[in-house]
């Protein structure tokens, strides 16, 4: 075998200072792979110390090059003539890639022209910029790379918002097909098993530096792994019941709408394709959820925290939509901001992070022992506060609340069992299926059980 460049081949006979130069060529253009241990002329030098500059490589692609490369490269190695030579692979993005210390200029960002990493002119610049982000729905045109590809528990979703899909037309009725027929990366996001995360991550104290667990309820239906982390993040969302004379008011350390929003924020708009994996990490005082890839090509701030919505994937929406993991109203960030502020975000080309700190009062209350975390007083006026609940399944829960409030609504089950709306709509949907409760003309109505 003889070595030669070529338009998708590098030589290199070691790692140098054009390296990163070399992988953002090929991220702009096409696919390669770069091969170190090898000189111009395709004679075989080898490297001594694999291991190291392996490390070194991943380092540079990681830290010196934007956006994100993530799921884009490939370290491998491979011996010949008893040499190690070292090989990248490197797959062509969807997005401008450049180096991150010269920014999106002549110096940072280069494409591949024949054998050569080549610079681009302001316009060129520019014009790729723009294109990156205009494409009418990078995650419905870009092809699945997970194989094969089910969707059991997407259909359960459907069927229990009462919507059924038909198994033959389901897949280009929902936009997860693309334009040659291969599915999809809002497919791959919805199947029944991925390599799509989701993080969650508990820490000691205020930073990092005491890690505590961490769990990933990804590698499933993404709409799955969120339902799971909700129910993670509802579960340890600790409160406390005041009492006056005349009134009792519940309070919790976030608040846990602005939660749930923050949450299904990161899921709609994280950049799927480009981006990092969306993450959640509760620290001892505040819950930070991060979304990478910043703002959507279009979108302003000032927009974004009016509630104005400009979608990353109008078909990943769509179907957020169609099952409440999406509001249609543009009241979630809104909402957030009434609460917490704007100073609650933090808003770069690269991420979006989300901070709720915990309520003050609260943590006092739960630190002291003058305010006991479940008061006994008129337990059965808050079920989910009383261990009668704790034993029975949702739908035994949501029955036995409708008995004793036939007119009571999706928002206040919700509340009173400690879940989100969309799994109480979820539970209603099967319950109605099962024939033991029939559905209401309006919100007025009462909900009538079956005997």
């Amino acid at each position: 075998m003889k070595f030669q460049e070529t338009e998708a081949i590098e030589l290199k006979r070691t790692l140098n200072k054009d390296f990163a130069k070399e992988v953002v060529g090929f991220l702009n253009t096409r696919n390669g792979i770069i091969y170190i241990g090898v000189d111009d002329d395709g004679d075989v030098i080898g490297i001594n110390n694999v291991d190291k500059m392996m490390r070194e490589i991943r380092d540079i692609i990681r830290d010196q090059i934007l956006p994100t490369t993530e799921g884009l490269y490939e370290i491998g190695s491979l011996l010949y003539d008893d040499k190690t030579i070292i090989t990248v692979k490197v797959k062509k993005g969807t997005k401008l890639y450049y180096i991150k210390k010269e920014g999106r200029s002549a110096t940072g960002c280069f494409y591949r022209d024949g054998t050569s990493s080549v610079s681009m002119g302001e316009e060129e610049i520019e014009k790729r910029w723009t294109l990156s982000f205009t494409n009418e729905d990078l995650l419905k045109e870009t092809p699945a790379t997970y194989k094969p590809l089910t969707f059991r528990q997407l259909k359960i979703f459907y069927d229990e918002a009462g919507m059924n899909l038909n198994d033959d037309t389901f897949a280009s009725n929902l936009g997860l097909i693309t334009k040659d027929g291969q599915y999809n990366k809002i497919a791959e996001l919805l199947s029944d098993k991925n390599h799509v995360g989701f993080i969650y991550a508990r820490y000691n104290g205020k930073d990092k530096s005491s890690f505590s667990e961490t769990v990933d309820f990804g590698n499933q239906c993404i709409l799955t792994a969120v339902e799971k982390l909700m129910y993670r993040l509802e579960a340890e969302n600790r409160g406390i019941t005041q009492i006056s004379s005349t009134t009792r008011t519940t309070k919790s350390l976030v608040d846990i709408d602005c939660l749930r929003e923050a949450v299904y924020n990161a899921l709609a708009h994280n950049d799927w394709l480009n981006g990092g994996t969306p993450s959640v990490y509760v620290y001892s005082d505040r819950v930070e959820i991060i979304s990478y890839g910043g703002l959507p090509f279009g979108q302003t701030k000032e927009n974004f925290f009016k509630g104005i919505s400009k979608p990353r994937s109008e078909g990943f929406i769509r179907i957020l939509r169609d099952l409440d993991f999406a509001e249609r109203t543009g009241h979630g960030i809104p909402q957030i901001i009434s609460k917490y502020g704007q100073e609650a975000f933090e808003i770069t080309d690269a991420y979006i992070l989300v901070t709720l700190p915990y309520d003050a009062d609260v943590i006092s209350m739960l630190d002291s022992d003058e305010h006991p975390e479940h008061p006994d007083e008129h337990p059965d006026e808050h079920p989910n506060e009383h261990p009668k609940f704790s034993n029975k399944s949702r739908e035994e829960s949501v029955i036995e609340l409708i008995r004793l409030n036939p007119y009571i609504t999706y928002d206040e089950i919700a509340v009173k069992l400690g879940t989100s709306v969309a799994s109480v709509r979820r539970v209603f949907a099967s319950l109605q299926k099962k024939g033991i409760i029939s559905n209401r003309i309006n919100q007025h109505d009462k909900w009538n059980l079956k005997d």
